[in-house]
């Protein structure tokens, strides 16, 4: 993610939020609350190591400062969000802004409501320090009584042995044929963002993973397969595009271990297939036998190695690389910040979600996100594919809805 930052100049900042109910609180409270629980997450506090031209110094390095819990707590800044319609655009200019690569690489965003009408906390952080299950982290950390962390994953890490692990690495370099094209969203990013999201009840995405004949799918297939079925329904079934499928990592121990411990799945997107459990049955065995694989660790190393800087032509081509649209045309996230409710100060989390940075040349990002009993979906994209957002959204709903009431 560092590499995506420095080499194609497009910022890596995510953004998580949580929407509570009940009147704001005062903010030298939360800034307390924020020290007491943040100031001790020492992984939270690294900074890009930097060479003499305040650019990250090559190969990509942490610096691990010492940091003060006053100081963790003054991060929080304080602004006024009356409506939705204002968090959103919040949201959208956090994503925009690029954190320095010398810190700190994250803050916290206070949004006071109407009088007793509730709030918001915005998280802004750069993509290679946190991923999504960092975010639930911290989530859980700062509400009142942490919730049970959520499962393990279901994807392996690397496997034991060095052979083994090499042939992951190459199982995910094989993955990357056949190439894909460069589809409409991947020509280029502009200096804008915008972000839009929508709820899916749980109960409805999970009779939706019922719908996979002979077997039951993942929460992570449903998403995939309505993401496919919403491009066919918006933008049409030209051609199926890659999708780059974060996984996390983390084994059945490190549950709560912090930082962006995440691989790939490279899968085809069939948005060429003309029904929704066709779709489902063609995304399920993709991201088995990737998951089978090791695919998602060996990419991982993978990017790492590409990361690396050469110098000349050759550094321009592993630039080129990291966001060509050979490799992959789209992001689809899914993430699982808590099961249970959660109290920050007393006031109920009411929702929580997150939205991604953009890739160079890829238009939009979308991500999902369960919290409670709600699963939320976001999409990100620059200023051009905005006027897409809602009515993708809409339509990755409507896939999801259509699959739980045919088999439920």
């Amino acid at each position: 993610m560092v590499a995506f930052e420095d080499r194609a100049a497009v910022p890596a900042t995510i953004a998580a939020v949580a929407a509570l109910d009940g009147p704001c609180p005062d903010a030298a409270e939360v800034r307390e609350r924020v020290a007491e629980r943040w100031g001790g997450l020492s992984a939270l506090h690294r900074r890009v190591a930097l060479r003499g031209d305040g650019r990250p110094r090559r190969p990509y390095a942490w610096n691990a400062p010492r940091v003060d819990a006053a100081e963790v707590g003054a991060r929080l800044r304080v602004a006024e969000a009356a409506d939705e319609d204002a968090v959103r655009g919040h949201v959208a200019r956090a994503l925009a802004e690029p954190l320095p690569a010398g810190g700190p690489l994250w803050g916290l965003d206070l949004l006071r409501g109407e009088a007793g009408g509730g709030f918001h906390l915005v998280l802004r952080a750069h993509h290679a320090l946190v991923d999504g299950a960092s975010v639930g982290v911290l989530l859980r950390a700062l509400c009142d009584e942490p919730a049970i962390a959520p499962p393990a994953p279901a994807a392996p890490p690397l496997p034991h042995g060095a052979l083994a692990r090499a042939g992951a690495v190459l199982g995910s370099l094989r993955a990357a044929f056949p190439p894909g094209r460069a589809r409409e969203f991947n020509d280029g990013v502009d200096a804008g963002r915008a972000v839009a999201w929508l709820s899916v009840e749980a109960a409805v995405l999970d009779a939706a993973r019922d719908a996979l004949p002979g077997g039951r799918a993942t929460v992570n297939d449903v998403f995939l397969a309505a993401v496919a079925g919403a491009l066919r329904r918006v933008r049409g079934a030209a051609g199926d595009p890659r999708v780059m499928v974060p996984v996390n990592l983390r084994g059945p121990d490190e549950a709560e271990e912090f930082g962006c411990l995440i691989g790939g799945a490279r899968v085809g997107l069939p948005v060429s297939l003309p029904g929704p459990v066709d779709r489902l049955r063609a995304v399920h065995g993709a991201m088995a036998r990737s998951k089978r694989q090791h695919r998602p660790g060996g990419l991982s190393r993978l990017m790492d190695a590409l990361a690396v800087p050469a110098p000349g032509a050759a550094g321009a081509l592993v630039a080129r690389l990291l966001g060509s649209p050979r490799m992959w045309n789209l992001l689809c996230s899914s993430v699982r910040l808590s099961d249970e409710r959660m109290f920050l100060l007393g006031r109920p989390v009411r929702s929580a979600f997150a939205a991604s940075c953009l890739p160079p040349r890829m238009g939009f990002v979308c991500v999902l996100v369960r919290y409670h009993d709600t699963y939320t979906l976001t999409l990100t994209g620059d200023a051009a594919r905005e006027p897409w957002l809602a009515p993708l959204g809409e339509a990755t709903r409507a896939e999801i809805i259509t699959l739980a009431d045919d088999f439920r």
